[in-house]
């Protein structure tokens, strides 16, 4: 009898679940059944499949690499560089120059344009847009074959690593993101930001709720509304993010506006000041529910202060995902450092529009460390000595040595060929034969007016030092750039950097606290020091501005690329007029 009651009773309360919550309910088992598709792949074999290829890294490198030329022998650029003759590593780098964007210009246009065999056999499944920090987006082709393995290779790897490091994180997560933006070529090939690491299609099942989002929206109003549904609900497992800064801007609107954020769940609404088209306005407010007690939660966490604010609104919140790029290094700080202390933060691969490098296995290290996949491009390595020649030697992944800082040269399997991607690494040691490296710096964002060569990474640590002397004062954020960008805007005629910073706990610099900069930067660079004696340098000009201003900056960078906020990177050295001049006129002083 008993028994009977209870199947009874769990009937209709099933029942009655599928009647009030049935999308809910079906997204749930839909998620459940992906899950355990996702698992049994993953630890079957994916995983599995990257710890052989460390095992046998320089066999699998050359089969990889032959593979590619084979493929394309016959394409114009395959014919012209005489693919056909290239039998082996060695003939391939001796017989073929290293190459750059502007090498691939002609060929990459034609291909958009719709011709094929040019780079690739027949015509590519879509162009790889890659915004960068310039606010100029080049193209590089993609097969489904390369969208396959940096999912093969790289998501499912990390997810797998993600569930046994964090059991149960996958289970409940939340990203914050834009819509996407896809172009088409003159041909009708699609045009696309560099691929998600979060693309998976099953994951929308472990997502909360989609939130409606109109094309008018601004970055900021789609972001209260993500936060909107996020605060409501309080079993969170994982928060993902592109990259660290687009976190970073989510939390500080979260900060800044906490208390109408309560007042729209207290009452089941979205606030009237944000400017949100009537229909969308409507689509929202049909899946809010007035929820007074969450309201009352948050207020009170919210009265407490932010430090840590993160873990105390989500308990169950296990990790947070975004991408480490060149000059987050700030970004990542800030946040650990503050409303997210006591969540381990992970950035899960190494990747770029050319192709998938490498994959982070250790989520809880403070240091992002990524072991090479042998099996998703070729790679060679150029000692930082000697990556300012034009043509120089190049060492393959079984001659790199720990502690040495190599630029990267890829071959992938879509049209690039001995590719210097720009990127600087340092080898911090070996997954079986496949080095683990770390990333430094970006070649495109390097200070250089005379030869001086100050690295972005080098100009932040040298900044950090010197703001660690103001006392009081925090560094929020900050960019770089050359006087010949801003050109008479700078003022005077000797050559300089002028720098932007946003400060915590000062309102304003001495000139003496300016100047520690131009003399920190001379004690850690003796080249630039000479510069500076002899004159043909000038001292460095420091500017505060306002946090706002460099979101500005990054969205007049979507803005020029054409693709969402969330896939572009903040410039650290302004490099273009246009951004140089618009955070030049938001200087406080």
């Amino acid at each position: 009898m008993y028994l009977l009651i209870i199947i009874a009773v769990t009937c209709l309360s099933l029942l009655l679940l599928l009647l009030l919550h049935g999308e809910r309910v079906k997204r749930w088992m839909s998620g459940l059944t992906s899950w355990r598709r996702l698992t049994t792949f993953s630890r079957e074999k994916y995983r599995k499949n990257l710890e052989r290829d460390t095992c046998n890294a320089q066999e699998v490198q050359e089969k990889l690499l032959l593979e590619t030329l084979e493929k394309h022998q016959i394409t114009e650029y395959g014919l012209k560089h005489n693919f056909r003759n290239l039998r082996d590593v060695s003939s391939f780098r001796m017989e073929q120059t290293l190459t750059q964007n502007m090498d691939y210009k002609d060929y990459l246009q034609r291909t958009s344009q719709g011709e094929e065999n040019v780079l690739v056999q027949g015509r590519p499944s879509a162009l790889v847009g890659t915004a960068g920090t310039s606010g100029s987006h080049s193209m590089v082709p993609m097969s489904n074959k390369s969208a396959a393995d940096r999912f093969h290779q790289g998501t499912a790897v990390y997810l797998e690593i993600i569930n046994n490091t964090f059991p149960g994180a996958l289970e409940k997560r939340f990203n914050f993101t834009f819509p996407p933006t896809v172009h088409h070529s003159d041909a009708g090939i699609p045009v696309i930001p560099c691929p998600s690491t979060f693309s998976a299609s099953f994951l929308k099942d472990f997502s909360t709720s989609v939130v409606p989002v109109h094309p008018t929206m601004f970055y900021y109003e789609i972001l209260y509304t993500q936060l909107l549904f996020l605060l409501r609900d309080p079993d969170i497992s994982m928060l993902e993010a592109t990259f660290f800064w687009v976190l970073r801007y989510a939390l500080s609107i979260l900060e800044d506006n906490w208390e109408p954020l309560v007042i729209d769940i207290q009452k089941g609404r979205l606030s009237t000041e944000l400017k949100v088209p009537l229909e969308t306005r409507k689509q929202i407010e049909d899946m809010l529910i007035p929820d007074a007690p969450r309201a009352s939660e948050l207020r009170s966490q919210f009265q407490k202060g932010f430090h840590g604010i993160v873990k105390r609104l989500w308990p169950q919140l296990q990790v947070i995902v975004a991408v480490e790029s060149g000059g987050s290094d700030l970004d990542r700080q800030i946040l650990q450092d503050g409303v997210c202390q006591g969540i381990p933060v992970y950035s899960p691969i190494y990747c770029a529009a050319e192709g998938l490098c490498g994959v982070n296995i250790w989520p809880t290290e403070d240091v992002s460390q990524y072991i090479l996949c042998p099996r998703s491009v070729f790679f060679e390595f150029i000692p930082v000595d000697i990556i300012e020649q034009e043509q120089p030697a190049t060492l393959c992944i079984q001659d790199v040595s720990v502690d040495n800082a190599y630029e990267l040269v890829i071959t992938n399997r879509d049209g690039l060929y001995r590719y210097r991607l720009g990127d600087v690494v340092q080898v911090t040691g070996f997954n079986n034969q496949s080095p683990i490296v770390t990333f430094l710096y970006r070649k495109s964002q390097t200070l250089n007016m005379r030869g001086e060569r100050i690295s972005e990474c080098d100009f932040y640590k040298t900044l950090r030092s010197t703001v660690n002397m103001w006392s009081g004062a925090t560094l929020l954020n900050y960019c770089c750039l050359e006087s010949a960008v801003l050109g008479p805007l700078s003022g005077g005629s000797d050559p300089h950097y002028e720098v932007f910073v946003a400060l915590k706990g000062v309102r304003n610099l001495t000139e003496d606290q300016r100047y520690k900069l131009d003399q920190t930067l001379q004690e850690h660079f003796p080249i630039y020091k000479s510069f500076r004696f002899k004159g043909s340098i000038g001292p460095v000009r420091v500017h505060l501005t306002t946090p706002k201003s460099f979101l500005m900056v990054l969205e007049l960078t979507a803005k020029l690329s054409g693709f969402s906020l969330d896939c572009v990177q903040p410039p650290r050295t302004v490099k273009y007029k246009e951004m140089a001049e618009m955070i030049w006129k938001q200087a406080l002083s």
